[in-house]
């Protein structure tokens, strides 16, 4: 009897086909990813949804102890990069079309194998490279007086976030095998992950030169002339005070994990007031 339901369940994996219309409801699910997030499983209940248009296909007439098997295994924990993930859904849509029942416990394997790479490619991208360069440009926009400038930056981003998540499930599904099959998966994502990287902190460095701005007016006598603090410094290192401030900053981050990014900013703000009214800035 159990070797007839595994049969008659690969049956209809073999006769399943992946639609635009299966891809536009996990889509279409997958905006509310993190809607149930929760301390204890994260992003699960999220994964699992996303992955119903493709499962209540692939079960629909499968026993009941087969389907809380399969739910059961898409409950387990998880967490990764949501803009990210749907190319690791895409991947798991066609494990299991394509993986016996009998063998789909190495699903799991994978997902939580994957999961930690890709949200680690997920941040240098997104995080560390696209969302810098979109709010560079878009502050810079906002400071020459352009009102586009105040909307530009979530506007392009989101085009760019919207759209990696759109074809993500599609190159998920017909290229995630090939990349699995020849074994150079994590090579493939460490080496996208370092490129972002470095592209992330090679816009943070002109970020600093072209948008923080710290100078002082303080001037002093010699003979008959005057000194002007601010052109020595430049003289020997111009930009220095932006980037001993971005130092001060990104250390004390580093040292609290982020968690006194409020702090630093109103610190920020109170102490170029104090400074300023004193004339040292």
């Amino acid at each position: 009897m159990k070797n007839n339901e595994l049969n008659r369940q690969e049956n209809v994996s073999n006769e399943f086909q992946m639609t635009n219309q299966i891809y536009r409801e996990m889509f279409i699910h997958h905006l509310t990813y993190q809607w149930s997030w929760n301390y204890e499983r994260q992003q699960a209940a999220g994964c699992l949804y996303t992955m119903t248009p493709v499962l209540k296909r692939l079960y629909k007439d499968a026993p009941t102890e087969v389907k809380e098997k399969t739910i059961k295994r898409y409950l387990e924990f998880f967490n990764t990069h949501a803009t990210l993930a749907p190319l690791l859904f895409g991947l798991l849509a066609a494990l299991e079309v394509s993986t016996p029942e009998d063998e789909k416990n190495s699903i799991t394997s994978i997902k939580t194998g994957l999961m930690g790479p890709i949200a680690g490619l997920g941040d240098g991208m997104f995080w560390f490279t696209i969302w810098p360069i979109c709010a560079s440009i878009g502050a810079s926009m906002a400071v020459s007086g352009n009102l586009f400038g105040a909307i530009f930056t979530f506007v392009v981003f989101n085009v760019i976030n919207q759209g990696v998540k759109w074809y993500g499930f599609r190159i998920g599904y017909t290229r995630g095998m090939d990349i699995i099959n020849s074994g150079k998966g994590n090579e493939i994502i460490h080496r996208i992950s370092s490129a972002a990287t470095v592209l992330g902190l090679f816009v943070a460095g002109c970020l600093v030169s072209t948008s923080v701005s710290v100078s002082t007016p303080l001037t002093f006598a010699s003979g008959e002339g005057t000194i002007v603090v601010q052109d020595l410094i430049d003289k020997i290192m111009p930009h220095f005070m932006p980037v001993l401030l971005t130092l001060f900053c990104y250390r004390h981050l580093k040292k609290t994990n982020g968690k006194d990014t409020v702090k630093i900013i109103f610190g920020i703000m109170i102490v170029s007031i104090v400074l300023t009214y004193f004339g040292i800035l």
